[in-house]
């Protein structure tokens, strides 16, 4: 393996040092420019993380600044002694520039699954789930791109249309205060968070159409129609199965409440977006990169449905 002072990339023909977290805030375009000189120091010296290089005498930190042409270059490091040097070097611990950036990797064994593989299979999903579900998969498709930069302020269409956006669990309306505790919770589980935005949709809503007309909320609402029809209000969960739409979107969620009130009962249902790394599809598998790589936005969902007597 080549020294870190003296790396020189004769891809780029040039001595910068790509960290793993240059490579999670690549856009799609960037990540396609620069991809063979990453695979090249991948090869020949590996992938640090940007701690690794904080205060390192082998490296030299570059400040952002501007070409003559008007390119603007971004702050990044380079090897000291691996080739020229351009732009304003500096040492790390003198600027602020990474500050209150994100942090992608956790460890040097996560740097390719994480920052590399992640990014490739989120191009990957970004076009393939918008051309392949845009037919029968809509609701599946929207939910994917709310989480998937940079398509979430490209989805405020379809959530005005189908219900609201809340920024954290204790904005949402009192109505929600009987399950605030079990949301929190759910969102700690699957997300390590304390809170995410989350989003519900209305009984209108193309989702809540879809799940109301399921199989699945049929059979759950046959199997506890004795309770139900009796005034309990019941909890427990649903797998969604027979439609790839409420699969793709949801796959299994939690059950809130089904309660009667008059011809209809009521469901409000609960999901995180979330991608289990124990599933065996491969489509899921390649999902969990992304989500792996902090490359999805995480956020939770309630959905308000209604089922007809």
């Amino acid at each position: 393996m080549t020294k870190l002072n003296e790396f020189f990339n004769k891809v780029s023909n040039n001595n910068r040092i790509y960290t793993a977290e240059d490579i999670g805030e690549m856009s799609g375009d960037e990540f396609i420019q620069n991809e063979k000189a990453v695979d090249y120091q991948m090869e020949n010296l590996g992938i640090p993380r940007r701690n690794d290089l904080n205060g390192n005498s082998d490296v030299i930190f570059v400040h952002s600044y501007t070409r003559n042409d008007g390119t603007n270059v971004k702050s990044h490091y380079r090897s000291r002694n691996g080739g020229s040097i351009t732009g304003a070097a500096a040492d790390i611990n003198n600027n602020n520039d990474y500050k209150n950036t994100r942090s992608t990797i956790d460890d040097f064994s996560d740097v390719v699954d994480n920052a590399y593989f992640g990014l490739q299979n989120k191009w990957l999903l970004d076009s393939g789930i918008n051309i392949i579900g845009k037919k029968d998969q809509k609701d599946a498709v929207a939910l994917w791109n709310i989480a998937s930069e940079p398509f979430w302020h490209n989805n405020n269409e379809y959530i005005n249309k189908n219900g609201a956006l809340y920024n954290n669990i204790n904005s949402l309306g009192s109505e929600y205060n009987p399950y605030k505790t079990k949301i929190k919770e759910k969102v700690k589980s699957q997300f390590g968070k304390d809170d995410v935005p989350g989003i519900v949709f209305h009984e209108n809503s193309t989702v809540a159409h879809a799940i109301s007309n399921s199989k699945e909320l049929e059979d759950f609402v046959n199997k506890n129609k004795t309770a139900i029809m009796s005034g309990k209000n019941i909890s427990g969960s649903i797998g969604f199965y027979s439609s790839q739409n409420l699969k793709n979107a949801f796959g299994k969620v939690d059950v809130l409440s089904a309660k009667i009130k008059g011809n209809y009962i009521h469901v409000t249902i609960l999901d995180t977006y979330d991608f289990n790394p124990n599933d065996k599809d491969w489509k899921v598998q390649m999902a969990y990169t992304v989500q792996k790589g902090n490359l999805l936005k995480p956020y939770f969902t309630i959905v308000r449905c209604k089922y007809k007597l």
